[in-house]
């Protein structure tokens, strides 16, 4: 049976007359619609023309459609993980949860990104103070939070914010706090940033921030602030959410900091040291034992070390994962030729069995507290009742890269999946493997040896095989259809035949999709019996964002449409524009690109600056007049120079404002005679740099301030009869005044309202 296939439906005849019914709307002057017309017989043609094209488009399958999106660089999204950010209270003591440990959200399973050191540490009180006030805050953020301003809402140089603990903090202990900040998301573009990124464009700090503790000074001898060491500054100076991690040299001591005089606390203080904040940040959460989390389930992972040269045999090898602590572990070693060979647990007996059997065995010591697994390599000849004194020569010559591959029991039944019959095109259906990402797979291909000893290599996941040759070691894996497939010699190469099952998965990751997006409080359950008897519980007080379903081919096609109407590389003015708006971390409210301009060129337009192109960028502000920092003109330019032409020099530069003030004298109706203030509002409304809520623009950038736009904007106020007076004041650079009276403005120039003059006069006193 012949598939069915999406064929429009409309009939040659059908589009014939439709083309003629517009023909009386189109070409009005065509009056002759009979068949002899030359116009007929192409309205004939290309309609023939068009159900041709049309039939050989519907017959175009998915899979060439794929590679037609390929062509033009877009692949369908794969499936997603949802991140959001997890911390744990109820600690008493310090313990380590590995990286990978696993929490239940319902039915939605999450890890940790990273390995995290409990430590019992509580906020006891947060204060701000800046140069005109004091608050404990601590309230606004215990219960249910409210956002505060840590500099004050001004954010003055000097201001600090100070953050007190309920014990002292040893020297080299390493804290981390969680930040989250308010208000930005409704101003910088988070398109390729998430609530805690990791791998982003980073954007310049606007201001600058020091830290401090109230310590014991050994040198002076005396209790000082002293610096702290920043290990990492994921909030970026207080410009995003994310992790602050930092530790001390010296021993914590008590001090009062007011107004929480009460007692004494052992205090830490973040100053700023120089301001620039273009919008003053507002902390919502402070969060401590905290660590980002995703919706993901792995269930067998590979961890790989490097020995360094001259490392010896007694040396053990640390591993920190939530596999490799409760899951089933085996080794691998790399051999010369790049191969990977199974290492043997040491055992009674191994031991019992001689020399042979401990030529290549490992000895596995796992610490719950500190979240690792440690592993020693035993060689012949190095066992572990030998002495350290052998020298490094007697030894056997130890290898170069080590792998633990560790994954959950339940798995390790899945992890075998066949062996290769060494035929082209072999394909595998692995209904038990639940990835939904193709990437999210790994396979190791076993080479048997003449001494019996399998010796196993890693291949390369790849989407099709379209770039592979005969040599290539890929494989295909289909996450819809749960298929793996292998190539046929030709393009990707062929398995090698063996007898005994020879192709194995060393990694395998589950989870990801929309589900994922979970409600604050709903992650809390341990998956291990083990973290679940450490007593703690998780709490998720953020939503999960992120996680999205594998994309569909007709998704794909429609952001594919959107995408490439989108500039991605400056050429015109108003790609520049454009795309400046969209600078990640960047809180960009209006944007003007100049060409042919740069800073200092006094004459524009008559003196030009040839391959040079400059923009004023107004970033969002609580002031009248918001300036950029020096770091958000870096951030717009660094984001900027990755797109623009390669021979254009571009400059990235602060508005020029320039006060504009009315100076009127308006006839109004009687009835009129106290609503001046309508007036200034209008004035306020036509002069101003930002766009209203309201939708009204602002004014233009470098827009000369004609005293025709004056006198148009107060005529249009009901009551006004005419304005017998009208004159303007400029302030400001480069500001200059023409004969007529008008401001005629830099190119980068915008205007704000002073304070305006508004004189009424009664029509009846005329």
């Amino acid at each position: 049976m012949l598939p069915k296939l999406p064929l429009d439906d409309r009939s040659y005849a059908e589009i014939v007359q439709h083309a003629r019914r517009l023909i009386p709307k189109q070409v009005p002057q065509w009056t002759d619609e009979n068949a002899h017309d030359p116009g007929i017989t192409f309205i004939e043609l290309f309609a023939w023309l068009t159900e041709l094209q049309r039939y050989y488009a519907s017959r175009v399958p998915d899979k060439h459609r794929l590679k037609f999106l390929e062509m033009l660089g877009v692949t369908p999204h794969k499936t997603a993980s949802a991140h959001t950010l997890a911390y744990f209270s109820g600690v008493k003591e310090p313990i380590t949860i590995p990286c990978g440990s696993k929490l239940m959200a319902e039915d939605q399973m999450f890890e940790t990104d990273a390995s995290l050191s409990l430590t019992p540490l509580e906020l006891e009180r947060i204060v701000v103070r800046t140069e005109l006030e004091a608050n404990d805050v601590t309230a606004t953020i215990e219960q249910t939070p409210i956002a505060f301003y840590p500099f004050g809402i001004d954010a003055k140089a000097g201001a600090k914010l100070y953050m007190a603990f309920d014990r002292a903090l040893e020297p080299g202990e390493e804290i981390s706090i969680a930040f989250k900040l308010q208000d930005l998301d409704e101003y910088v573009n988070r398109s390729n940033l998430s609530l805690w990124p990791q791998h982003e464009f980073i954007p310049s700090p606007s201001s600058k921030l020091s830290w401090k503790a109230y310590c014991w000074d050994e040198q002076l001898g005396k209790d000082r602030w002293m610096p702290v060491d920043v290990i990492a500054d994921g909030t970026i100076h207080f410009t995003r959410s994310g992790m602050l991690s930092f530790s001390l040299k010296s021993r914590m001591n008590p001090v009062t900091v007011h107004p929480a005089s009460d007692r004494t606390r052992y205090w830490i203080c973040c100053t700023l040291e120089e301001a620039g904040y273009e919008l003053p940040p507002r902390v919502s959460r402070m969060l401590l034992n905290a660590v980002p989390v995703g919706q993901r389930d792995t269930l067998c992972e590979r961890l790989e070390q490097i020995l360094p040269q001259g490392e010896r045999a007694q040396d053990e090898l640390i591993f920190r994962s939530y596999l490799a602590l409760y899951g089933d572990i085996q080794l691998q070693v790399q051999e010369e030729d790049g191969r990977w060979r199974y290492w043997q647990r040491s055992a009674a007996e191994h031991e019992q069995a001689g020399d042979a059997a401990m030529e290549r065995t490992f000895t596995l010591r796992k610490d719950e507290g500190d979240g690792s697994v440690a592993i020693k390599l035993n060689l012949a000849g190095d066992s572990p009742g030998n002495e350290a004194g052998d020298s490094v020569s007697e030894l056997p010559s130890l290898p170069t890269r080590v792998r633990v591959i560790a994954s959950e029991y339940s798995f390790q039944r899945f992890r075998i999946i066949g062996r290769s019959k060494g035929l082209p095109g072999q394909s595998y259906e692995l209904y038990d493997i639940p990835c939904k990402r193709s990437d999210a797979l790994g396979i190791q291909i076993g080479y048997p040896t003449p001494n019996g000893v399998m010796l196993w290599e890693d291949w390369q996941a790849v989407d099709s095989f379209d770039h592979s040759t005969g040599e290539d070691l890929h494989y295909m894996y289909d996450p819809a259809t749960r298929l793996l497939t292998f190539g046929n010699g030709e393009q990707g190469a062929i398995p090698p035949a063996s007898s005994e099952a020879n192709i194995c998965i060393v990694h395998c990751v589950g989870g990801g999709g929309e589900r994922g997006n979970i409600k604050p409080g709903l992650l809390e359950h341990w998956v291990s019996e083990e973290q679940r008897a450490l007593g703690l519980k998780a709490h998720n007080p953020f939503y999960a964002s992120g996680g999205a379903d594998a994309e569909t081919l007709s998704e794909t096609l429609q952001r594919a449409q959107a995408e490439l109407k989108q500039p991605y590389r400056a050429v015109t003015n108003e790609d520049y524009e454009r795309i400046a708006c969209t600078t990640p971390g960047a809180a960009v409210a209006r944007v003007k690109a100049i060409p042919l301009f740069r800073p200092g060129l006094a004459d524009y337009p008559r003196e030009k600056a040839h391959g040079q192109i400059s923009l004023v960028i107004v970033p969002h502000g609580l002031s009248e007049t918001p300036l950029p920092s020096p770091g958000f003109l870096r951030t717009v330019k660094q984001y900027m120079d990755q797109r623009r032409l390669i021979t254009t020099e571009l400059h990235v530069i602060p508005p020029l404002y320039i006060q504009v003030t009315v100076h009127a004298v308006v006839v109004v109706e009687p009835q009129f005679m106290d609503e001046a203030y309508r007036m200034t509002e209008q004035l306020n409304r036509l002069l101003r740099p930002l766009d209203g809520e309201d939708g009204e623009k602002g004014w233009s950038f470098g827009r000369t301030v004609y005293k025709g736009d004056i006198y148009h904007s107060l005529s249009q106020i009901s009551g006004v009869v005419f304005i017998q007076e009208l004159w303007l004041d400029g302030d400001g650079k480069q500001v200059k005044k023409s004969a007529g009276g008008d401001l005629i403005l830099p190119p980068q120039g915008l205007v704000y309202s002073g304070k305006h003059e508004i004189e009424l006069i009664s029509r009846a006193h005329l």
